[in-house]
């Protein structure tokens, strides 16, 4: 499996299961990271909003960090390609990120625990 279909399956991966929000994720090198993808869904309409949060998957209960998205697109896999792209610039090859597209129900939940840093203006 490549690289971008490996980003892929993480964007899908967790989305039907429990998913545990724990808070912001943030700091040093992660805004930097935040700044580029604030410019990148900008020129996405469909991208409404975004939050980079500390997830943990039950039972593993390992926290890291995921890149929820509320769009109107939640299968759209050209996003996911350009946020491992931009990761990977900012963070190295080697950085792990979950993209989680969010339903009301979970964006209901991970804004309960941290806020957006992105939100569209439409």
């Amino acid at each position: 499996m490549g690289l971008l279909d490996e980003w892929t399956r993480r964007a899908t991966q967790h989305r039907d299961g429990k998913i545990e929000f724990l808070g912001e994720y943030s700091g040093g090198v992660d805004d930097l990271l935040k700044r580029d993808l604030i410019i990148e869904f900008a020129a996405r309409p469909d991208i409404r909003r975004a939050y980079l949060a500390n997830v943990a998957f039950p039972p593993e209960n390992t926290p890291c960090p995921a890149l929820c998205l509320v769009s109107r697109r939640p299968d759209d896999k050209s996003i996911v390609i350009h946020i491992g792209d931009i990761v990977r610039r900012r963070l190295g090859k080697d950085a792990v990120l979950d993209v989680l597209f969010m339903s009301a129900a979970r964006e209901s939940e991970v804004a309960s625990t941290c806020r957006p840093f992105y939100s569209s203006a439409l």
